[in-house]
């Protein structure tokens, strides 16, 4: 459970003021100087685009410049471009410190900068034929965030359009690793003749026991994800004398929805996702994972992946993946069993810049899990959330190289691919921008992927999480701080001592009313629900704390996600926290009379 210091925030220091470089501001304090840093950025691509073939000649004249039909449709552009300023000055004000919704907030300077400057030279990152520059960019930028994690230099990975995909990646190749490793040894084992096999042991063999095989000839016969998946089902079952419908995955039940949707998509079926329970805590139970993993081996069901969440959607909580890490190094050492330990950290993967070493922001339980990724197998990270880089940005990473090139590569013959450079034929997405990648690239140049950098950052809106939350407890209102937010989330009720949920719920349900982007409240959140199916031990415990009646089968809450570094701001004309807590107070009085 987080563990709240309950201390005011101080003022600034220099190291906090340096901050403030890395971003515009609420009100575009830094508008002067990235403004003519924008404006070099273009006449830089000019130039690049006269010097480039200087004797080609022009192609737009000045005679051509002043015809009629030009001058008309150069004014209706810039019409059209005031119409769509114009409408985007209803966008979600997601910059400002009063937004305290969902995993995003202001971008940074400098992605901004390379996710502009990438936008005006379009690298398209499939091959090094559409991308000299971009695909050395996300080469290095990569580099950072395998440093980042703990991975080593030679591991492997990609920018995606998000999280889900980056999930996407992994089940492939966990999928494809397992299916590749039976197919070896069913190959081998079909020459034995009769005997005694097991599939759940053939399907986690490992790289070594794979490359010492003597495999001579096609054994993709047997291969359930490359060959024919119905025939070689039927031979798998018939070796191995049991019903074989595939491998599955084991998956906690704070689980974003994209994992559902990939068993979909990739056609695991819905008897391949196998949950694992919450603790009271709200995280991953590693005891039930244990059960489970007992249970996939003694029924002899081949595990694709074990998935741990760093940074859960609903509340920012944190699994505890150096348990579930345990076992899995337990069962290797053990029993020669290879299990594929992913971590979904879309959201709180960027907290590993922060001081693990005696941090005063995160629990001994936090610090262990971030610490423990740097020996699971993959990753998915979201730059476009902690990260503050632009839409769209997301990342894979594998630690152990030969899990990412999991199969031949994809044939294009209209591309000349550089097999050792392009990451093309192993990526999901063919056409992929280099935005992304350069503008990560650009936040761990400038402010860095370690403690005095992103790690300062995320220290100071901890500290904010912690003052808000300690107003609000100190606030007279009856509000029940959710417990077990690792970082800097904040989900709470506001549940009267013996009050129905559902009445507690309806109240909730009026508060987001008032606090929804689609209002033009004071301040914008979020909600989320927790139903007692997933969360139930977690819900049973915290409820007791206020002697909740239980007539409905959910709990919802206000969820806010403190990621502006201004929110907690003392130079500033108001002060953010107090503002929001009689806002609220003013809410709960009027739907409460």
């Amino acid at each position: 459970m987080k563990i709240y210091n309950k201390s005011p925030l101080p003022e600034c220091d220099s190291k906090e003021i340096a901050l403030k470089s890395f971003f515009m501001g609420p009100q575009g304090e830094n508008a002067g100087w990235i403004g003519e840093l924008l404006q070099n950025s273009f006449e830089s691509w000019i130039a690049w685009r006269k010097e480039l073939f200087p004797n080609d000649g022009c192609a737009i004249s000045e005679k051509d410049l002043n015809t009629n039909d030009f001058i008309t449709c150069k004014n209706n552009i810039e019409k059209t471009v005031e119409e769509l300023l114009r409408r985007f000055s209803k966008e979600v004000p997601k910059h400002s410190p009063r937004y305290l919704g969902h995993m995003f907030s202001e971008v940074s300077i400098p992605a901004l900068l390379g996710h502009i400057v990438t936008l005006l030279y379009n690298p398209n990152n499939i091959s090094g034929e559409s991308s000299r520059v971009g695909i050395q960019l996300e080469t290095e930028a990569i580099q950072y965030l395998l440093k980042m994690i703990g991975y080593s230099n030679s591991s492997q990975g990609h920018f995606t359009s998000g999280g889900t995909i980056a999930n996407f990646e992994a089940m492939i190749r966990s999928r494809s690793r397992s299916a590749m490793w039976l197919s070896a040894a069913a190959s081998e084992n079909s020459k034995k003749g009769s005997g005694k096999f097991n599939i759940f042991e053939d399907s986690h063999m490992g790289w070594e026991n794979f490359y010492a095989m003597n495999l001579d000839g096609d054994f993709s016969k047997w291969n359930y994800v490359d060959h024919d998946p119905w025939l070689a089902a039927k031979n798998l079952e018939l070796l191995y004398q049991l019903d074989f419908n595939g491998s599955i995955i084991l998956i906690p039940e704070n689980k974003h929805y994209s994992w559902k949707k990939g068993c979909q998509l990739l056609g695991f079926g819905t008897h391949a996702f196998w949950p694992i329970q919450l603790d009271r805590f709200g995280r991953m139970s590693s005891t039930h994972l244990k059960h489970q993993i007992d249970l996939a081996a003694f029924e002899k069901k081949p595990i694709s992946m074990i998935v741990s969440v760093v940074g859960t959607t609903e509340m920012g909580s944190i699994d505890p993946v150096h348990e579930v890490q345990y076992l899995v190094d337990e069962w290797k050492v053990k029993n020669g069993i290879h299990l594929w330990h992913h971590v979904d950290a879309a959201y709180g993967g960027f907290l590993c810049t922060m001081n693990r070493t005696n941090s005063k922001v995160l629990s001994e339980s936090s610090t262990q899990a971030l610490s423990a990724i740097s020996n699971t197998n993959s990753i998915t990270l979201d730059p476009h959330k902690l990260g503050y880089v632009p839409y769209a940005s997301g990342t894979f990473l594998v630690r152990d190289q030969r899990d990412y090139f999991y199969k031949s590569a994809s044939d294009a013959p209209y591309l000349d691919y550089d097999q050792l450079k392009d990451k093309g034929p192993y990526t999901i997405e063919g056409s992929r921008s280099a935005a992304g990648a350069v503008a990560t690239w650009m936040t761990a140049k400038t402010m860095g992927l370690n403690p005095d950098g992103y790690g300062l950052l995320f220290e100071r809106t901890f500290r904010i999480a912690d003052e808000l939350i300690k107003k609000l407890e100190d606030s007279g209102m009856s509000i029940q701080i959710a417990p077990g937010s690792d970082s800097n989330v904040i989900c709470f009720t506001c549940a009267y001592r013996n009050e129905n949920l559902s009445v507690s719920n309806l109240r909730i349900q009026r508060i987001y009313q008032e606090f929804s982007p689609k209002q033009n409240g004071a301040f914008i959140v979020s909600k989320t629900v927790l139903n007692f199916k997933s969360y139930g031990l977690y819900l049973s415990e915290w409820i007791k704390s206020w002697s909740a009646n239980v007539d409905v089968d959910e709990l919802i809450l206000i969820r806010m996600c403190i990621m502006n570094p201004f929110l907690g701001s003392k130079q500033m004309d108001v002060d953010f926290l107090d503002i929001f807590v009689k806002e609220l107070k003013k809410i709960i009085e009027r739907k409460d009379s």
